[in-house]
Parts: C-alpha cells; structure tokens; sequence
C-alpha cells in the first residue's frame, strides 16, 4: 500500500524554476522538454520501448487518435530516458486518462449506480458533489501528465525513479498553473515507487482499484474457474482465435466498432474514443498486440490488444459485439485467451480496474492505485485547494475503494 498523504508540505515551492519558458524547450538539470516538431526529435536514440506510438501521437495530434484527447502532446528526455507528455488545459468532456475532473467527478458519479451500499453511495453522491465545485472554481483540471500514455492504464519503465527529480523541476518551471501529474502509481511491482515519488514532494491520490494476474507463477490458472474457461474455449467450434499476423487493414474498422461498442457505447463516453486511425497504427506498428475472434461466417466479433512495458503487460483495448443474443460467453473467452497469454509468457498482466468479482474469482491480486501530484510550484490559492482535494481523497476516497471493491 502506498505511503498516506499530507497537505502539509503545500505551502512550500521548489528551487530552480527558471530556464524553461511555458509551451517552448529547455534544459534544466538534464531534463529536455519539447513540443511539435522538436519533441519527436528528442526521441532519437532514447530509451522508449513504445516510441512508434508516441511517434504516432506528435505526427497526428492526440485527436486524431481519440475523438476526447483535447491535450497537446510533447516528449521530456531526460539523459537516455524519454517520456511522453500531455499537457491538458481543462477542457471539460475529456477522456479519464486526459482529465483529473472526469476521473475524480465526472466517471464517478456516472458510476454511483454500481455502488450497493445505499448509505455509501449518498455519501459518494455528496463527495463527488463537492470535488465538483472545488474543480470549478480553483481550476484543479488543469495538468501536465508525464509518462501518460492517454491509455486507461500506464506502464512505467526501470528509468523512472531516477528522472523524477529533474523531469519535475522541468515541468514545474514550464508550467506554474498547471499540476504535474503521474497517473497509475502503486507498489506491487517496485515497492520503491510511491515513496520515490512522495520523497520528491508529490502527493499520492488515491483513484481506484485495480487487479494483478502474475503469469510468472501462473498459479491463477490452476483456479476450477480458469480450467472451466480454458475447457470452454477449446470447444469452440464457431469461433477461430486470430493471432496478431492474421489480422489485416481490412479488420480495423470492425476493430474500432467493437472496442466502441463496449467501452463507449455500453460503459461510459468518457472512455477513451479511439479512432480507426489509432487502430490502424497500433495494428500495423505492433506497439499493442491484438489477438481476436473470428466467426466462421468470417465476421470478426471479439477483440483485444496488449499493451507491455518489460515484464509487465496489460489490456487498455477489448471489444465485442454487443448486439450479438448470445454475447456473455463472448467476453470470458477473450479474458480466458488473455489470461493464457501472460502464462505462457511468464507476464505480469495489470488487468486494470473494474469488474472485480470476475476478476478475483479467477485469481486476481487487488492493489489501491494511485495518482502522484506535485502542486508546490502552484500559486498559493491553487495549492490550497489542491489540498483540500487531496485530504478529501485520504480521508473519504481511499477507504471507500478498500471497502468497495468493484
């Protein structure tokens, strides 16, 4: 469990914020930030296993990839390290990974339904009620997120710890009005990780529960749940797996329409709107590895793709045909096909959050995961309110997700 939050630190500010001018490029403590054409540039000869994407990212602009990215993206180096960067300037209707406002206020309260604890939900219903005003009127949305792949769920790699210091002090000279954000921050894989990032005046925000399947053990699929699902999957016999290779750019608008289906149209807008330009990149860049499955009409009806960072790997991108009169089996063997990815790959699998009694009966390992947020640099007005924020977080948020697990 992550190191708990005080506001207490707020009033104070860093040292060395000049030398980087807000939007431009600059160096300090070896720490290089830039936009636009210059931050593709910064990621020549780095340390980025998944540049292709980011690549991607700059070339086009964030909304092209996702109808709800309203952010400008760029790219902090820092000596052979380098890492995306999402600068968002409150816009609201965004997706979660873009918007501190849709994760903490708008994605909850679409989600109160969920909850079964009357009692629990109106007292959600008055928090949410509460970060909604503090959002609006101290202007909290506005944010620069580092390594924040605008995917529901960041992977981060071994440089991290050691960037922390000098990428801070980077942003937080290039942008005083903006928080400096780190999503998906927990201490499963490296126990190191939220004290590193507490120690360098960032706070720790709890945002939600998410689940662990180690495929290193691989003792989740001696679980009778996953053996009845391995069974089911083999027969199968109106369905055929396709691997990554067999897909083709024929299959990216099916692609598209299932993940939307499910993640869009079933679940939330607020979910990241990939587009079938995303897609297609991903598809072809190999930077997510799609596997899925195929009628034998030849219609496409199930989909997911992996995201992996080293060791560790996860599913941001799942879909299904919704509309199908027998759709449930549907989404258990994509988890099943998934699940005997990991193993045989002896992965990690973040497997993110939600649906958490499919997930733990089949052997997952539930972490609270949190947001880091660094505010000293903030105007003082700004800082309070941030940490008002942040104690409602402590005091209400995180036991409510110990207590909920959804």
């Amino acid at each position: 469990m992550e190191a708990s939050t005080s506001p207490t630190w707020l009033p104070e500010s860093p040292s060395g914020r000049s030398g980087i001018a807000g939007g431009g490029d600059g160096v300090q403590d070896g720490a290089r930030l830039a936009f636009g054409g210059a931050a593709a540039a910064l990621l020549d000869g780095c340390v980025l296993e998944n540049a292709a994407y980011w690549r991607g990212m700059l070339e086009h602009g964030p909304v092209a990839m996702a109808e709800n990215f309203d952010v400008q993206a760029g790219v902090v180096r820092c000596g052979g390290d380098a890492f995306p960067v999402a600068v968002h300037d409150g816009a609201r209707g965004m997706a979660f990974p873009c918007s501190l406002h849709t994760q903490y206020v708008a994605y909850p309260r679409d989600e109160l339904a969920l909850v079964p604890d009357r009692r629990q939900r109106a007292l959600a219903r008055v928090g949410i009620a509460a970060l909604d005003v503090l959002f609006r009127v101290a202007g909290l949305d506005r944010s620069v997120q580092w390594n924040g792949w605008l995917l529901s769920t960041n992977l981060h790699p071994p440089g991290l710890k050691r960037a922390i210091g000098p990428v801070t002090r980077s942003l937080a000279a290039a942008f005083p009005r903006h928080a400096i954000l780190m999503r998906n921050i927990h201490g499963l894989e490296d126990p190191g990780i939220p004290a590193a990032f507490a120690g360098a005046g960032y706070a720790l925000a709890a945002s939600r529960r998410i689940y662990f399947f180690d495929g290193r053990s691989r003792a989740y699929l001696a679980k009778d749940t996953v053996r009845r699902d391995i069974k089911a999957l083999a027969r199968l016999t109106e369905y055929t797996q396709v691997d990554h290779g067999d897909f083709t750019d024929a299959d990216v608008p099916r692609i598209t329409a299932l993940y939307r289906q499910l993640y869009v149209e079933k679940h939330s807008r607020l979910n990241p709107r990939y587009t079938e330009r995303f897609v297609g990149r991903a598809l072809r860049g190999r930077w997510m590895e799609f596997r899925g499955l195929r009628h034998v009409s030849g219609r496409l009806d199930g989909v997911f793709a992996c995201y992996t960072e080293g060791g560790t790997t996860s599913t941001s991108f799942i879909g299904y045909d919704t509309t199908l009169p027998d759709q449930a089996p549907l989404y258990r063997h994509l988890v099943t096909m998934l699940l005997q990815r990991v193993g045989e790959r002896g992965q990690l699998l973040n497997y993110s959050s939600g649906a958490g009694e499919f997930k733990r009966r089949r052997g997952a390992e539930a972490v609270i995961e949190s947001n880091a947020v660094f505010v000293r640099h903030l105007p003082a007005g700004q800082r309070a309110a941030f940490g008002v924020f942040l104690g409602l977080l402590e005091r209400y948020g995180r036991p409510f997700l110990e207590k909920n697990e959804v």
